[in-house]
């Protein structure tokens, strides 16, 4: 049977496997709505999901599946979804967000409502300030059209500590798995032990852990395959709420439902042996923790061409090169004006990176990927 927990202190007890709704075909409603309700009738009543999604459809995909439950099965599941400032900067623009996710949901009340996508603690600010998103989704909370305040964070462990710290949130949703364990790990503590909901997402590392096969084949373990021991990885953690896993058909909800309801508890002996066969494979990816970025004296925006370098390297080049023009089209803001071809080759970035990547050697491989410039001799 599937296990449940308590979301912090909210009261609400949900799955600890939760369904990620951004990953499902935006042309075939028919079996986005077969998958969501086949993982509620499996036990999940964790739904995530939010603006974009699936070329903006995801919303409406989720209103129309929940339109199909009786009514007081509808009541048993719960729903997260999301706003950023990019797209909603003030209060107004993000209390227009909600009465279209009220209207697209189906929900009088949305259940949990995240300030979406933190990156560092000089966003969180802003997304803070008077007049700005949290102000906005905290009036509509007092005006019963939300239940539970929460964000979602790509931040360094040590920026969630401080977020956490200021208390405005009742749950958090990190990317946390086996590649960038050791640079959230903080924050997932610091949340847990402020009595917060923790929900994991990227599991499977956005992709990156389920291409592959033979590269990752000894870290299986006898529940199944690697995609199994991935969640696995998240389920152990008695820190962790919900794990949040993107599925796209009935099939692949069935499977992770399975891995789900064969771990019976949180169990540290299971993380610490994936780590070891993790460990003994010597593989080395960016984790994103900008540690670079300190030592660059050119501004390069490092951590970005390395994990689009491990998404070449771990055959999904596809992705490297759609993350690639989304870095193009808000150049500014992700890229800064900076190119591989402003590296010096000083060396200071290698020096200074805690999983001693070929940072140098990277930036010339993805830099010729990506057409910025020509293999060097």
């Amino acid at each position: 049977m599937m296990r449940y927990k308590e979301f912090g202190r909210t009261g609400k007890r949900v799955s600890v496997l939760g369904l990620g709704c951004m990953r499902f075909d935006p042309a075939n409603e028919p079996l986005a709505i077969e998958t969501i309700l086949t993982a509620i009738q499996l036990g999940i009543n964790y739904l995530d999901t939010a603006p974009g999604y699936c070329e903006d459809k995801s919303e409406e995909f989720v209103g129309r599946a929940l339109a199909e439950l009786p009514a007081e099965t509808r009541k048993k599941v719960y729903l997260s979804t999301k706003s950023t400032i990019y797209s909603d900067p003030t209060a107004e623009a993000v209390r227009r967000r909600i009465e279209q996710q009220l209207k697209r949901l189906g929900k009088e009340k949305i259940d949990f409502y995240n300030m979406w996508n933190i990156m560092d603690l000089e966003q969180y600010r802003r997304v803070m300030a008077k007049g700005g998103p949290y102000e906005g989704a905290l009036k509509a909370k007092e005006e019963g059209l939300i239940d539970h305040l929460c964000c979602t964070s790509h931040a360094s462990g040590e920026d969630v500590v401080k977020i956490v710290e200021e208390g405005a949130f009742e749950g958090i949703t990190l990317g946390y798995n086996l590649l960038n364990h050791t640079f959230r790990q903080a924050g997932l503590k610091a949340a847990a032990a402020a009595g917060w909901g923790v929900v994991t997402m990227n599991p499977l590392g956005g992709g990156l852990l389920t291409r592959d096969a033979a590269r990752w084949a000894p870290l299986s373990d006898p529940a199944g395959s690697f995609v199994a021991t991935a969640l696995r990885f998240n389920l152990a953690h008695s820190e962790i709420t919900v794990v949040l896993s993107g599925m796209k058909n009935p099939t692949e909800v069935k499977a992770n439902v399975a891995t789900a309801v064969s771990l019976k508890r949180p169990d540290p002996a299971i993380i610490e042996a994936i780590l070891e066969r993790f460990a003994a494979l010597g593989e080395s990816f960016c984790t994103g923790c900008r540690y670079c970025l300190e030592y660059c004296p050119q501004g390069i925006q490092i951590h970005l061409y390395t994990q689009m370098w491990d998404q070449v390297r771990m055959k999904i080049p596809e992705e490297a090169k759609r993350v690639y023009q989304i870095y193009l089209g808000d150049e500014k803001r992700w890229l800064q004006g900076k190119r591989t071809t402003d590296c010096t080759e000083c060396g200071e970035c290698e020096e200074h990176c805690p999983q001693r990547l070929p940072i140098r050697e990277y930036l010339d491989k993805i830099g010729c990927f990506l057409g910025e410039t020509a293999r060097k001799n």
